[in-house]
């Protein structure tokens, strides 16, 4: 007597998704949860000026968690005060990965996030503007009168979950 058994994909298995600002708070929570959940995820981690914390390092020692569970994740890096330098990162991406599905910014909002938002901005819409035609682009904005990290974290997931469903369904 035989058996099958079937191999059920997790929901965002073949996404490659590009977050910036992807070490801290939600973009780290936004990069682990769409890990899980399948997706090959692009980590940016988008240094803050007087935070004193190297984004590059923070971006590779979390790819190195999620690689250490089994998941896909590559560290990228540029420089948020150069938004331009986020212009070639989808193509480098596509080498490494496969083509940009979707990306995330996060807008950072709080104690020194306000002076931060309109470079951030200005960068969310070079990536924006570099992605692949029929890719999402999502920008989240944590403002203090914005949702929680765990709300906002989900919202995206949720929308990017969403989307990877009609991309993936057969059409008739």
């Amino acid at each position: 007597m035989s058996h099958t058994v079937a191999h059920v994909l997790p929901p965002l298995h073949g996404c490659v998704v590009l977050v910036v600002d992807a070490t801290t708070g939600v973009g780290r929570r936004v990069a682990s949860q769409l890990c899980a959940l399948g997706a090959a995820v692009a980590v940016v981690g988008a240094g803050h000026p007087g935070r004193g914390d190297d984004a590059a390092t923070n971006a590779a020692f979390l790819c190195k968690e999620l690689a250490g569970i089994g998941l896909v994740a590559l560290p990228y890096q540029a420089d948020v005060e150069r938004p331009e330098s986020f212009a070639a990162l989808t193509g480098q991406i596509a080498a490494d990965l496969g083509p940009v599905t979707a990306s995330v910014v996060v807008v950072p909002g709080g104690s020194g996030g306000e002076e931060l938002a309109p470079s951030f901005r200005v960068l969310s819409g070079v990536v924006a503007a570099s992605l692949p035609a029929g890719a999402e682009h999502v920008e989240v904005d944590m403002r203090s009168d914005g949702p929680s990290l765990e709300k906002a974290a989900q919202a995206v997931v949720e929308r990017l979950v969403r989307l990877h469903e009609t991309w993936r369904a057969p059409s008739g």
